[in-house]
C-alpha cells in the first residue's frame, strides 16, 4: 500500500492521519483458493480437442471464402484431367493400348489428382504454419475434405462417361484427404525451420519433389543393381486366387541357377509417393484385366520380391515366407515420418530462436 497526501479540507480528530490505497484497485486477491479436486490445471484431452476444432475450424473457414483456395482447386483438377489425357494420347499414339482409352485415362487422372493433392497440401500448410500441430493438421484435413469432394464428384462424373469402377473414386477421395493433412503438416514444419521465407519454401520444395518424383526415379535407378543369381526348384500343389495369384505351393526337386530381381530391396522407397500409392489402393477395385490394372499392382508386386516370379526361390516354399506387407501401410508411414521430422525440427529450430532472440 501507498500513503497520499492529508487533505487539507478534512476537519476534526484524524484530519491529520495518512489516507491509504490498496495497490492494484482491488485486483489482488487475498482470500484462500480453492484448487482443483483433479490434482492439476491442465484442461481435459476433450476440451483440447474441441478448443482444437474450433481453431482449425476457424483457420480452413477463411481458405474457403479465398477465391485463391477455390482457383487451386479447380487448376489442380484440370491439371490431373489434362496431365491424364495427355499421357493417354502418348502411349496410344505408339499403340501402347490396344482398347478402353478412355478407362485408362479415369484411372491415371486418379493418380494424378492424388499428387495434386500433396501439391496443395504443402502449399496450404506453408501458409498457415503459424498454428498448433494438432490445430494446423485439422485445419488441413477440414481443406483436403473440401478438395476430396470436389475431386470425388469430377472422378465420377468422368467414371461413369467411361464405365470406370466408382469405387476408384471413393479410394481416391480418402488418400486425397490424407495427402493434404500429411502435407500440409510437411508445409508447416518446413516453414517453422527458418526464419525466412525463401530458404523454408526451398526445404519445402525439395521434400515435395523428392516424394512426388525423386523417389520413384530413385528407385528404377536401383533397380539394376538388385539382379543377382538364385537357386530355383519346381513347385507343386500350386494354388491361386481369382485373380490367378499364386497363394500356396510346395517345393521339390533339385536346385539350378536362374537370376532373379529382388525388387523388394528399394521398392519401399517408391511407396510414398502419393500417385503410386493410390495405385496401390485402387487396385483393389480395378478390374486384373483392365488396360491399366496391372500397373496398380505393380508396385505390390515389386514389394513382394522375386517369389512372384520364381516361387521356389532356394528351396523356400510359400509356408516358409513372411506374410505380405502392405505397400500401400509402409507409404502412409513413410510420409508420417517426413511429417514428424519436419515438425519436430520446425518447432526445436523455432523455440531456439525465441531464446536466443
Amino acid at each position: 500500500m501507498a500513503g497520499v497526501p492529508d487533505r487539507s479540507g478534512k476537519r476534526g480528530a484524524g484530519a491529520n492521519e495518512p489516507e491509504y490505497e490498496v495497490i492494484g484497485g482491488g485486483l489482488v486477491d487475498d482470500q484462500p483458493r480453492v484448487t482443483s479436486s483433479s490434482g492439476g490445471s491442465e484442461p481435459p484431452p476433450a476440451a483440447v480437442v474441441k478448443t482444437a476444432l474450433k481453431l482449425a475450424w476457424r483457420d480452413a473457414r477463411n481458405s474457403l471464402f479465398s477465391w485463391w483456395f477455390w482457383l487451386g482447386c479447380c487448376c489442380a483438377i484440370a491439371f490431373a484431367g489434362g496431365v491424364a489425357a495427355a499421357m493417354v494420347a502418348w502411349v496410344q499414339s505408339l499403340e501402347g493400348f490396344d482398347s478402353d482409352v478412355l478407362g485408362a485415362t479415369y484411372v491415371f487422372m486418379a493418380g494424378f489428382l492424388a499428387l495434386a493433392a500433396a501439391i496443395l497440401g504443402v502449399i496450404c500448410g506453408f501458409r498457415h504454419a503459424w498454428s498448433s500441430i494438432l490445430v494446423r493438421f485439422l485445419a488441413a484435413t477440414i481443406r483436403g475434405v473440401v478438395f476430396a469432394a470436389l475431386s470425388c464428384v469430377v472422378l465420377l462424373i468422368v467414371g461413369f462417361n467411361t464405365g470406370g469402377p466408382p469405387a476408384l473414386a471413393g479410394a481416391a477421395a480418402v488418400v486425397i484427404v490424407l495427402e493434404v493433412g500429411l502435407f500440409g503438416l510437411m508445409g508447416g514444419g518446413a516453414r517453422a525451420c527458418f526464419a525466412s521465407t525463401v530458404p523454408a519454401g526451398v526445404l519445402a520444395g525439395v521434400v515435395t519433389m523428392f516424394l512426388c518424383l525423386g523417389n520413384g526415379a530413385l528407385t528404377l535407378l536401383l533397380l539394376a543393381g538388385t539382379s543377382e543369381m538364385g537357386g530355383a526348384s519346381v513347385p507343386v500343389n500350386v494354388e491361386r486366387d481369382d485373380a490367378g495369384r499364386i497363394t500356396a505351393y510346395e517345393c521339390v526337386g533339385s536346385l539350378h541357377e536362374v537370376e532373379v530381381v529382388h525388387t523388394e530391396r528399394v521398392a519401399w522407397l517408391a511407396a510414398s509417393n502419393p500417385a503410386l500409392l493410390l495405385g496401390s489402393i485402387g487396385a483393389q477395385f480395378v478390374p486384373p484385366d483392365h488396360v491399366v490394372g496391372w500397373m496398380l499392382a505393380g508396385l505390390q508386386y515389386a514389394a513382394d520380391g522375386p517369389s512372384r516370379e520364381v516361387p521356389c526361390l532356394d528351396g523356400e516354399s510359400s509356408a516358409g515366407l513372411a506374410p505380405p506387407v502392405p505397400v500401400a501401410f509402409a507409404g502412409f508411414a513413410g510420409q508420417a515420418a517426413f511429417a514428424a521430422l519436419l515438425t519436430i525440427s520446425g518447432r526445436w529450430l523455432e523455440a531456439r530462436r525465441a531464446g536466443i532472440s
